[in-house]
C-alpha cells in the first residue's frame, strides 16, 4: 500500500497526535516514516533590525531547535519502525511537496485545526497548499483544539 510516510510538522499542539497516527499506519503498511520540519526563510528575523543576532545563527539555531524538537518525537516511537527526520529550509508548503517528491514519499499526512473565516484568510493554510502541491495523497486530519486521541 504505502512504501513512505511523510509527517510534516510545525510542533504546534496537535503534533504528537500527528506522529502517532502516522506511525500507526507505517506499522501497519511497513513503510518507512519521515519527519519534518520546514524552517521558514521566508520572513525576517527580528532580531536582524536591532542587530542582535545575525541572520545566519538566528536559522541555524532554528534549524537545531527543530532537529532536536523532531529526535524526541522520533524517540516516543517503536524502535522496530523505520523512522527517518528531515530538516529543511524554505517556504511550508511548496517545500514539503517538494521534499515528497524528490524522497519517493507516496503518502503525506498532515494535521489541521480546521480554522476558517478571519483566522484562516489571514494565516492561510499550509496544508491546503500542500494538498494542491503535492504530487502524492495528502491525508488531512483534523484535530480539535486540545482534544485528546
Amino acid at each position: 500500500m504505502f512504501r513512505h510516510i511523510l509527517v510534516p510538522l510545525d510542533f504546534n499542539d496537535i503534533a504528537p497526535h500527528t506522529v502517532s497516527m502516522g506511525a500507526d499506519l507505517a506499522q501497519a503498511c511497513g513503510a518507512r516514516l519521515t519527519l519534518l520540519s520546514v524552517v521558514d526563510d521566508s520572513f525576517p528575523n527580528p532580531d536582524i533590525l536591532s542587530l542582535q543576532l545575525p541572520w545566519a545563527d538566528y536559522y541555524r539555531h532554528l534549524r537545531e531547535a527543530a532537529k532536536s524538537t523532531l529526535e524526541e518525537l522520533r524517540d516516543t516511537l517503536p524502535k522496530e519502525l523505520a523512522v527517518e527526520i528531515a530538516v529543511i529550509r524554505g517556504r511550508p508548503a511548496p517545500a514539503i511537496a517538494q521534499f515528497a517528491k524528490e524522497n519517493s514519499c507516496d503518502l503525506i499526512i498532515m494535521a489541521t485545526h480546521g480554522t476558517s473565516g478571519l483566522q484562516q484568510a489571514i494565516l492561510g493554510s499550509v496544508t491546503r497548499r500542500v494538498m494542491y502541491l503535492a504530487s502524492c495523497p495528502v491525508m488531512i486530519v483534523k484535530f480539535a483544539p486540545h482534544s485528546h486521541v
